[in-house]
């Protein structure tokens, strides 16, 4: 016996299920791109990049999911912890670095990964080592996403190269309207996605390649879609027409259907505000209006499903406030920068490093390089004045608090007041207060000490006049 195998995806008859006519999900696309179906979309190995860009064009959602990280990485730039005079930032402004890396990591979330292309001016051609000895100047910051960036089959083949021993040296750049051209690894720093298997990344044929953060919420991405243009209908269709024609049964076995459909399509077409309806005498004619009763909350689970899957709160993805007893959003927002943060870190930081570090070596950076720097983040969350007079103000309580438990321990016999003094000054090293209590005397003598007396209006002793009196 023959078996025959199917790949046209599951359908059944009887409960309607992928049939064309009864189920109105049968043979949907998504957006104009190539949506897969069914078992189709385990045989893929992953959605092509031209869909990740159809989504991305297409979609303000998608736009927003991707975008929306990417700008708020760098909205409060960075410091550099040990560089006091911070003329590194100059060089920032020259090269746009915030921008690049914001682009950087939008190119990273919506396809797997980027890179930037340092052009360096170093004596060597871009398919040539970095001399990183020989940087006179950093030219400029190049982002490419991974569409425009091919692995060859060149390799490093020093065994004593424990790092670099097995990977691709050499990459082909592939950029729209901009011959082909090869560079060398060390003129390209990588930036990847999202964490994906090691077979994924095999397939990809680049060892930094992650996946797309799209890929993980597009059919919650496309639900939701699909439930606007569904309410979008019945909205079309809220106030129900029911045109009963006579003799409609006698039509129907004289096998005048096109006439049947004449007539309907008639009453449809003067149905208006403006316009009135005729009929034949014996004809009725009415309208039902259909109840919208749920679509609201179905179309709020389909918003948080994609929240959820895209990991961005409901009141940053779709503007709205949040809703419920004590409801303030703070708990989303904190879990959004949370998120931001873990990109600032584990992705952007890496990166951000490579391009600070080369801008110190520079021939052209004639300022200090820091003997240790390190890059910190700006807190994401600025609190506004009133919520900072609420911390001063709660901050002061617990002050006076622990200054009248001390002071209370001290009247006990407890502690002694050096004790107290010690520990207000590690609290309050800002103020720079003598760790120990001076001694009056002394300080008398060393305050007068310090006093020119000539300079004073001092009275005069009768017994010992001035001498220029």
């Amino acid at each position: 016996m023959n078996n025959i195998v199917r790949l046209d995806g599951f359908g059944n008859v009887l409960s309607g299920l992928n049939t064309a006519g009864l189920d109105r999900t049968a043979s949907t696309y998504f957006k104009g791109s190539r949506w897969l179906q069914g078992l189709q979309k385990f045989w893929a190995s992953r959605f092509s990049y031209w869909d990740y860009a159809d989504v991305y064009s297409g979609s303000g959602i998608a736009q927003k999911i991707i975008d929306r990280p990417s700008d708020d990485c760098f909205q409060r730039g960075i410091d550099i912890e040990g560089d006091e005079d911070s003329m590194i930032f100059d060089e920032f402004d020259r090269l746009s670095v915030y921008t690049r890396m914001s682009d950087c990591v939008r190119w990273s979330r919506l396809y797997g990964g980027s890179a930037i292309l340092v052009i360096v001016k170093d004596g060597g051609e871009l398919d040539t080592p970095l001399n990183y000895n020989e940087i006179d100047q950093v030219i400029e910051l190049k982002v490419y996403d991974l569409t425009c960036i091919k692995a060859t089959d060149i390799y490093y083949s020093d065994p004593t190269d424990l790092i670099k021993f097995g990977q691709v040296e050499f990459y082909d750049i592939q950029a729209p309207g901009v011959a082909t051209f090869r560079v060398h690894d060390s003129r390209l720093i990588f930036m990847s996605g999202e964490p994906t298997p090691m077979k994924q990344i095999v397939r990809q044929g680049l060892s930094f390649a992650g996946r797309s953060v799209l890929e993980g919420c597009l059919d919650d991405l496309s639900r939701y879609d699909q439930a606007l243009q569904w309410t979008l209908r019945l909205l079309e269709r809220k106030q129900q027409g029911i045109y009963g024609m006579e003799g409609l049964g006698d039509l129907f076995a004289q096998k005048a259907d096109d006439l049947v459909t004449k007539r309907i399509n008639l009453v449809d077409l003067v149905r208006g505000n403006l316009n009135s309806v005729v009929i034949d005498k014996n004809d009725n004619y009415t309208i039902e209006n259909l109840g919208l009763d749920g679509v609201q909350s179905v179309i709020q689970e389909y918003q948080t499903a994609l929240s959820a899957s895209s990991n961005i709160p409901v009141v940053i993805l779709f503007g709205k406030s949040t809703t419920g007893l004590n409801s303030t959003g703070a708990g989303d927002l904190e879990s959004y920068y949370g998120m931001v943060s873990h990109i600032q870190q584990v992705i952007a930081k890496p990166v951000m490093e490579k391009i600070v570090a080369l801008l110190y070596i520079q021939r052209t950076f004639t300022d200090k390089i820091p003997d240790k720097w390190k890059i910190c983040f700006n807190p994401l969350w600025v609190p506004s004045e009133a919520e900072q007079a609420t911390t001063n103000l709660a901050n002061q309580q617990a002050n006076a608090a622990e200054m009248t438990m001390l002071t209370s321990l001290q009247n006990a016999g407890v502690i002694a007041p050096e004790e107290i003094r010690k520990i207000f000054v590690n609290k309050y090293d800002e103020y720079n207060f003598p760790e120990e209590i001076p001694d009056t005397a002394v300080s008398a003598m060393d305050y007068a000490a310090g006093i020119d007396t000539s300079q004073l209006d001092v009275p005069s002793n009768p017994n010992n006049p001035p001498a220029n009196a």
